[in-house]
């Protein structure tokens, strides 16, 4: 039988129900939120054969189980809000120290707005189409506000104590296409060591947690996490399914290392860039700012500054000109988008 969109198959149900497949229906069944399976369910109760309906129900009922399950093992925030950013409302929380010391001041008031330009730029781009992949997450800003968009979110994070809190957040958005990845991004594929301490932002990375080291395996002080490369993560599956790709990478300096493993994505310019480059961090990587934009030449790329106050196109030269004053930013979040 071929592939039916949700229309087409539910005719398919009621013309010929010996002809649906277990496969095609867990594909068709897997991307439906609960409270729609559930209504599905007693549609197929009363519309086809008692002993199709029992085995489709059966296939359908795992899903609703499974995310019963997760909810239940998911710690709720001691802290939680909903924030407004731009026309789109996020709920927020945090359940540890450290984490709620900067989530707080993230959610807690209306008038302040983490990263703005970041913000305007996801509402307008992302959607059911896109796939985000948010490197640094930290406890989920911007993968929610992503994923409530109608984006399906990787969210990358090195920190398990941040992971959790990610799983949270997503849980209170009823987000299920937050995906959580404990991992480091890196160069090549492999294994890390990052010390089990309170889960700050970036300084993991600032401690060169993803730089070779020589702690031992059986160290009780250290979480053992996989590294991946972007590669991986945006293959071809990724492009076939997804209209637009969007890679956030925030790695206070180990963005030179992302990079580096994202050679093939970016040769064959699949994906938006987005990188907030820490020029005070890039050289504990062994890098450079100008290595960073090496990765995306002006001839395939378009770069654009992205700012607090709005957007501006420039050029390498014009960005690493110290009549600019770029470079006297700390932090400075650069988008880069393939030329077409």
């Amino acid at each position: 039988m071929e592939h039916c969109g949700r229309g087409d198959l539910r005719r398919e149900i009621v013309w010929s129900p010996d002809d649906i497949g277990k496969h095609e229906w867990r594909l068709f069944a897997a991307n439906l939120e609960p409270q729609r399976l559930g209504k599905l369910v007693r549609w197929l109760r009363a519309i086809v054969p008692a002993a199709l309906a029992d085995r489709l129900r059966s296939d359908t009922y795992r899903y609703m189980v499974g995310r019963i399950a997760r909810a239940d093992v998911i710690k709720t925030p001691k802290y939680a809000n909903t924030k407004q950013l731009g026309s789109v409302k996020v709920k927020y929380g945090a359940y540890e120290k450290a984490i709620s010391e900067f989530a707080l001041s993230v959610f807690k008031s209306a008038e302040f707005t983490h990263e703005p330009q970041v913000v305007r730029y996801l509402i307008g781009a992302v959607d059911q189409k896109c796939l985000f992949v948010d490197v640094g997450a930290h406890f989920g800003y911007f993968s929610c506000l992503a994923a409530v968009r109608g984006a399906t979110v990787i969210a990358v994070e090195l920190q398990r104590t941040l992971c959790l809190n990610i799983e949270a957040n997503a849980l209170m958005n009823d987000q299920w296409r937050v995906h959580v990845l404990c991992a480091a991004i890196g160069a090549v594929p492999g294994v890390t060591q990052v010390e089990r301490m309170d889960p700050s932002p970036g300084k993991q990375a600032t401690e060169k947690g993803l730089r070779p080291n020589t702690y031992p395996l059986s160290s009780v002080n250290h979480e053992i996490v996989p590294v991946v490369t972007l590669d991986s993560i945006i293959d071809p599956r990724a492009t076939a399914e997804f209209d637009r790709i969007i890679v956030k990478v925030d790695i206070e300096g180990a963005e030179i290392i992302a990079l580096r493993g994202a050679a093939r994505t970016i040769a064959e310019r699949q994906a938006v860039f987005v990188v907030e480059i820490h020029q005070q961090h890039v050289a504990t990587f062994d890098g450079t700012v100008e290595e960073v934009l090496d990765h995306f030449p002006d001839a395939g790329w378009t770069m654009t500054l992205m700012t607090d106050d709005g957007e501006k196109v420039v050029t390498r030269e014009e960005f690493l000109s110290a009549a600019g004053g770029y470079l006297d930013t700390e932090n400075i979040c650069v988008r880069f988008e393939p030329r077409r």
